[in-house]
């Protein structure tokens, strides 16, 4: 570890000591499951599916993505408190019959090796899922070893883009968030990761606005080419 943070310095990187992670997009392509999994609640409530609601509910919690449904149907009125937790508890219920069918082949290209060489240098790192269901698709996608530190969603007061998620999981790795880097794929969660003080990486073949370097897809993610990306004024933004 020491000799990576003085490598990093002679460079006049950022210091890094740890690294933060969100889950669907990152780790695994999960969010396929959830959008099939609201798509069904759509088609439950007749409101017709959009290329819009595709982009957008990436990233949302579920009470935002079902007001986003609900907005888009103009049925934003239609229902009470009950009847949208009862909506969004049945969204999870379908969305946990996908959780329950990942294997380690739903990991993303390149993340195992990322993970083995964050491992070796001996680096610390946290999941910043605001997911409930974040420990269980870890345990599926055979992650465990390597996710011991996994901010417990139910105790944040507000999901992304509030920072609240990412704060805690410096917390959990007793960093400061501004010597943590963030992997994100989506525009709220990148404004989390940001607002909270990480190093925001994001891995999208799309810009996201706001992220401190880009990669296209998580197939480039190594130690030696975080150092690259994040070789460069903080503020700009770099892609490879």
């Amino acid at each position: 570890m020491k000799r990576f943070q003085k490598e990093e310095t002679s460079m006049q990187q950022p210091v890094i000591r740890g690294f933060l992670f969100d889950l669907h997009g990152v780790i695994a392509d999960s969010w396929q499951y959830h959008l099939a999994s609201w798509r069904a609640i759509a088609d439950e409530l007749h409101i017709p599916w959009t290329d819009h609601l595709t982009a957008v509910l990436p990233g949302m919690s579920r009470a935002d993505s079902l007001e986003t449904i609900l907005v888009a149907g103009n049925q934003q009125a239609a229902f009470t408190a009950a009847q949208r937790q009862a909506l969004t508890d049945h969204e999870n219920v379908l969305y946990k019959q996908y959780v329950a069918e990942l294997t380690p082949a739903n990991r993303l290209p390149g993340v195992t090796a990322f993970l083995d060489e964050i491992v070796a240098a001996g680096y610390p790192m946290a999941l910043a899922s605001a997911s409930t269901n974040a420990p269980a698709e870890i345990a599926h996608l055979g992650l465990t070893s390597y996710f011991t530190h996994i901010v417990p969603a139910g105790s944040l007061k507000a999901s992304k883009p509030a920072p609240d998620v990412y704060l805690a999981a410096a917390g959990l790795l007793a960093l400061p968030p501004e010597q943590c880097v963030a992997f994100e794929d989506t525009v709220t969660g990148v404004q989390a990761a940001r607002t909270a003080g990480c190093l925001t990486i994001g891995i999208n073949s799309q810009p996201l606005p706001g992220v401190t370097a880009q990669l296209t897809s998580t197939r480039e993610l190594s130690l030696a080419t975080v150092r690259q990306v994040l070789s460069q004024p903080i503020g700009s933004s770099k892609s490879l």
